[in-house]
């Protein structure tokens, strides 16, 4: 490989010493700049030809305006971004030629994303010929408040120590100290002060190049969304039971798409008898099995059941075997078909389009952190990954809102918050704040799927009206229902847990003294209050997920 970059680099140099036959002996640049920005240049420059080419082209700018050639009107032609002056019309023989060209630019002052003008100046633009001496002259409106930045094709910044620099009032003129090679580019960068270039900065702000990234992503995640994803809002259905045929350890398959919660729906099979959940002393979670499954359950309940027991009576629910096969459910979605529409769109490929926007939204903070082009690259490839992991940490965020697990929450408005700082500290905070609004709007979007069917809204329109009840139920209300179902509490705390309002559920159960759980048990004697059972389930489930977590490491460790 390195010798066939060597032998294309020689074939290239052989190829560009054989292009022209001939000299620049002095190339004088002269640029007067307006207050508007407007620039009218004149190119002097004396080419002796060793013989008479086939084709003699001076490249210019290209948005060059109003070329002339020795005083005349100039035949021009646009290639590659650049206006090419034909200087061969009067070249007949051999020998040393004179010409002059005069150009104008309409606007060759910028404003960057934070307000901050520039001049930018390409006093050479690769012409074929070497130059033997060159001196360039440029007249501001006023006196410049910084010294200019040069960047040429051979020397890249270096080139600085090549010109013997002037800066007299508002003239800064330049002489280089060497010869420059053939298609050689000059390019001068000078930051200015709207004092001199008092013309309204909105009418020379563009996008930049990752803006109109960001902007096309979002959108496309936009049509996408509104072409295949677009469905009703959500109801609500008041329901003070569970939803029939759902466990709770389903139901954020049913809102969101997601896998089983096997920990929940653990929880509801001891719940119905299945199996007794005991919590030792030495914070172990011991699962029992009572009996069988039967046919009354789904076959993927009956599977996953006789996975987790095999042969065996007890299991250790902070076990390894526990923890695999935990993992394992999370990435299963029994039933997901019934509750969305063949025709829906994909929910992932909508939030890939919108962490998009975060990318690009990333890259255009690194740009502005930076100001040399090397640590802007790397400094956009790290940003980059950044933001891609926290967009899709936001999105998924919006996905738990109705569901336990709060912690991928935390995290999201922490990232929001690094990244909200990063946008202020680079002065990018609008570019921060629209890539942290179009994540989260992506989140909810995307977090309860796509077009449902009958049954998807229905299911989903029971889950949110029990999770209300749940949350808002008196306590009048339930000393009624207590009345007449004295387990109500037990039945509907493996979903509030589920739907993360057990506490508040336990909370409006006030110091009432609960009955004997039939299917947790634990050390502690004596009755417990709603509180302090919610706070024993709470530390049990917290114990079977520890497990998980450890797992989820090892996995991703390759452990």
């Amino acid at each position: 490989m390195r010798r066939i970059i060597i032998g294309l680099l020689c074939c290239l140099l052989l190829v560009t010493g054989v292009s022209a036959a001939g000299t620049v002996s002095q190339l004088q640049t002269g640029t007067i700049v307006a207050s508007d920005g407007t620039c009218q240049v004149t190119v002097t420059l004396q080419l002796k030809l060793d013989d008479v080419p086939a084709s003699l082209m001076y490249p210019l700018p290209g948005n060059a305006k109003d070329i002339s050639l020795n005083g005349g009107i100039a035949r021009t032609q646009l290639a590659d971004n650049l206006r090419y002056v034909n200087l061969g019309g009067g070249v007949q023989a051999p020998g040393t030629y004179t010409f002059s060209i005069h150009y104008s630019l309409p606007d060759a002052i910028k404003a960057d994303k934070k307000g901050q003008l520039s001049l930018t100046l390409d006093l050479l633009s690769g012409f074929d010929y070497p130059i033997s001496a060159m001196d360039f002259s440029i007249t501001l409106p006023g006196e410049p408040e910084a010294a200019p930045t040069f960047l040429s094709t051979y020397h890249q910044e270096g080139v600085d120590s090549l010109i013997d620099l002037q800066i007299l009032g508002n003239t800064i003129s330049g002489t280089f100290t060497q010869g420059l090679n053939d298609h050689e580019s000059l390019t001068m960068t000078l930051a200015v002060s709207e004092a001199l270039f008092p013309q309204p900065i909105s009418k020379r702000w563009s996008l930049s190049t990752d803006d109109i990234a960001m902007y096309i992503f979002a959108i496309a995640a936009l049509g996408y969304w509104f072409l295949t994803l677009r469905s009703l809002p959500a109801r609500r259905i008041r329901r003070t039971s569970e939803p029939e045929g759902l466990t709770a350890g389903e139901l954020g398959c049913c809102l969101t798409g997601q896998g089983i919660d096997l920990t929940m729906l653990v929880v509801c099979w001891a719940q119905m008898g299945y199996l007794l959940i005991q919590l030792d002393d030495n914070g172990r979670v011991l699962l029992h099995k009572r009996m069988d499954m039967g046919n009354e359950r789904s076959d993927y309940e009956n599977r996953l059941f006789r996975s987790l027991f095999g042969k065996r009576r007890t299991v250790d629910g902070t076990g390894y075997h526990y923890a695999r096969l935990s993992y394992k459910a999370a990435r299963h979605t029994p039933g997901l078909g019934r509750y969305f529409l063949k025709r829906s769109g994909n929910p992932n490929i909508f939030r890939v389009l919108s962490a998009g926007v975060g990318i690009f939204g990333g890259i255009s903070l690194a740009y502005a952190m930076a100001t040399d082009t090397i640590w802007q690259i790397l400094l956009g490839i790290l940003l980059s990954i950044c933001t891609a992991v926290a967009s899709w940490q936001i999105q998924s965020a919006a996905g738990v809102v109705h569901l336990r697990q709060k912690q991928r929450l935390y995290t999201a408005l922490a990232c929001s918050v690094v990244w909200l700082a990063l946008g202020i500290w680079a002065d990018e905070w609008g570019v921060a704040v629209f890539a942290l609004i179009c994540q989260w709007l992506a989140g909810f979007a995307a977090a309860y799927g796509g077009r449902r069917s009958e049954l998807g809204r229905q299911s989903m329109a029971e889950i949110l009206g029990l999770r209300r009840h749940l949350r808002s139920v008196s306590r009048d209300e339930l000393r009624r229902i207590l009345s007449t179902n004295p387990d109500y509490y037990y039945n509907l705390a493996p979903y509030a847990m589920a739907l993360g309002v057990d506490r508040t559920f336990a909370r409006q159960m006030g110091n009432l003294q609960l009955p004997e759980c039939t299917y947790l048990t634990t050390g502690m004697d004596g009755h417990l209050t709603a509180r302090e059972w919610n706070q024993l389930l709470r530390d049990t489930v917290a114990a079977l997920d520890e497990r998980q977590k450890t797992h989820l490491i090892d996995k991703i460790l390759g452990r």
